[in-house]
């Protein structure tokens, strides 16, 4: 969330008190030889339901400078604080036959396989429709219809969950904040994007071809330059799917790295160049966060980056990194910069292929006096990105038939990659 104007800078700012929305901003430790990029942490206040508080923080990276780094941080923390245990005016405990109205397809809602299941260590359970849950209102994205959804699925920071309700991985995707409603729809909808096709590039060692950049800008430029100075190879691939929304899955290599060996960042962006441009930016300060995760916890977020990212497991990456094919980044494809123009697009993408796009309202008093809406996109047709080793879905079917729309041959579960998701 850059491009901030002077009125909303100033509510976003409105939001940072001892009783705010976020208590403290922080600068981020520099990145030695990069004095161009700003780094800032954001830390929410204390927002209901925070079990696991390491998920209600918000980090800002910009080469704007530090007020804007900071400004993003902000924004972000008020992104984690929307998904906290706010449970809404319309929730209801129901079984799915006793919603009155339409619900979202749940039919569609991936599940784990049943290898998975059977494993002992999957943490999620079959979703079960003759079991009661918590209920609420969202907005079909291509009908404009209210549907009900699992409040699950649209509140990661939920607390004292019912058995039943464990069917779904509670993470961050697809939650957005922005002070033009239709711009927060398109950034949590291109987020859902974001995370399917990094589930499915690691999941299936998708053969992607690389990006060659002919004028790359000179933002790109000097970060790829900081890296070359610092023994560190970038390699750029364009993971965008069959939805259309244009993504970058970047590979760092860093020779000389014991603890940081392979890394991976994957974005979106209105074009490949600008997609490009954000997946370094979270890729270059992320790496120190290696040389502090626990490589055996598997259920953190940075775990299976970290245990990737050691020298002894560098031939995993050679799906990508042996590829040969190239595409000018010239030739990818884009969106309108118009939001509401480009999420006509992503939306109307989605419905040719039958997939459902439900938007749930997650603004606060606190976020709408700062000019700010905040949301949840859940899009059931996609591929989810989780980190726990045993829970990857993969009974979903689109694991197996986006690759074939991509161009790219289709592994059955027994030959999928068995090593840790390394997206942090």
């Amino acid at each position: 969330m850059g491009g901030f104007s002077p009125e909303l800078a100033a509510g976003v700012r409105a939001l940072v008190s001892p009783y705010g929305v976020v208590s403290e901003v922080v600068p981020g430790t520099p990145v030695r030889g990069l004095t161009g990029l700003s780094l800032a942490s954001a830390r929410v206040n204390g927002a209901p339901g925070v079990e696991r508080p390491e998920e209600f923080r918000g980090s800002g990276r910009s080469p704007a400078g530090p007020g804007d780094a900071e400004l993003i941080a902000i924004a972000e923390a008020a992104e984690r604080y929307a998904g906290a245990d706010f449970p809404g005016s319309e929730e209801r405990w129901a079984t799915v036959a006793e919603l009155d109205g339409p619900v979202l397809d749940m039919t569609a809602v991936p599940r784990c396989s049943e290898t998975e299941y059977a494993s002992g260590h999957c943490p999620v359970v079959p979703f079960r429709a003759d079991e009661p849950i918590r209920w609420q209102r969202g907005l079909d994205m291509a009908s404009g219809e209210a549907v009900w959804v699992p409040s699950v699925m649209a509140r990661h920071g939920m607390r004292r969950l019912a058995p039943a309700e464990r069917f779904w991985n509670r993470i961050s995707t697809g939650y957005a904040v922005h002070s033009d409603p239709a711009e927060a729809l398109l950034r949590g909808l291109c987020e859902v994007c974001e995370r399917d096709s990094a589930a499915l590039v690691w999941q299936q060692m998708l053969p992607l071809p690389r990006i060659e950049f002919t004028r790359p800008t000179a933002e790109l430029s000097a970060l790829l330059a900081h890296g070359e100075r610092h023994f560190v190879t970038t390699h750029f691939y364009d993971a965008t799917t069959d939805i259309g929304v244009p993504t970058v899955y970047c590979v760092q290599v860093a020779e000389y790295d014991d603890s940081c060996h392979r890394s991976v960042g994957c974005s979106v962006g209105r074009d490949l160049t600008e997609a490009a441009q954000k997946a370094l930016l979270e890729a270059i300060p992320a790496r120190a966060v290696f040389h502090r995760a626990d490589p055996d916890a598997y259920a953190l977020v940075m775990a299976g980056a970290q245990f990737m990212g050691r020298p002894e497991r560098r031939h995993a990456f050679d799906f990508l990194l042996e590829q040969s094919r190239t595409r000018r980044v010239e030739d990818g494809t884009s969106l309108p910069r118009h939001a509401g123009q480009a999420l006509a697009q992503v939306v109307g993408a989605l419905s040719e292929r039958g997939m459902q796009a439900v938007a749930v309202d997650r603004t606060t008093r606190e976020l709408a006096a700062a000019g700010l809406t905040a949301v949840c996109v859940v899009v059931p047709g996609l591929q989810p990105l989780t980190f726990h080793r045993y829970g990857q879905y993969r009974a979903h079917p689109r694991l197996y038939s986006a690759p074939v729309a991509m161009g790219c041959p289709s592994r059955p579960e027994e030959e999928l990659n068995p090593w840790p998701q390394p997206f942090l």
